[in-house]
């Protein structure tokens, strides 16, 4: 019995404590409230995650736009280089060789190009 008795004292401390931390706390908010936002401090910055994910996204967004501007330049390339590999390609656009020959690929999948008997050409 004599644990169980301990028990209620120690929550009942615990609770008398909670019940000053709140009263403090209710003081703050109304003083807040009266005096405005200075009382409390200045708002809260912008998430740090947020403003990342944004610049990200605005990279992604150029990306796209970077890759559709690289497949119309391969195939104008191609256009006037019939029959031109994928590092003649690359060599050509001053691009990446690896990447051109997957950006090859994609464009030949999409029938923009056609698969030469030595390399690309265009359709």
């Amino acid at each position: 019995m004599a644990r169980t008795q301990q028990s209620i004292d120690t929550l009942e401390a615990e609770v008398a404590e909670l019940r000053t931390h709140l009263a403090r706390l209710e003081a703050e908010l109304k003083e807040a409230h009266a005096g405005g936002e200075e009382a409390i401090g200045a708002a809260a910055p912008r998430s740090l995650r947020r403003a990342t994910s944004r610049r990200a996204s605005k990279r992604r967004a150029e990306a796209r736009t970077l890759k559709a501007d690289t497949g119309a330049r391969i195939v104008e390339f191609l256009a006037k280089h019939p029959g031109s590999t994928a590092g003649e390609v690359a060599k050509g656009l001053d691009l990446n060789r690896s990447s051109v020959s997957n950006r090859l690929t994609q464009l030949a999948k999409l029938g923009h190009i056609r698969k030469a008997e030595r390399g690309y050409a265009a359709k």
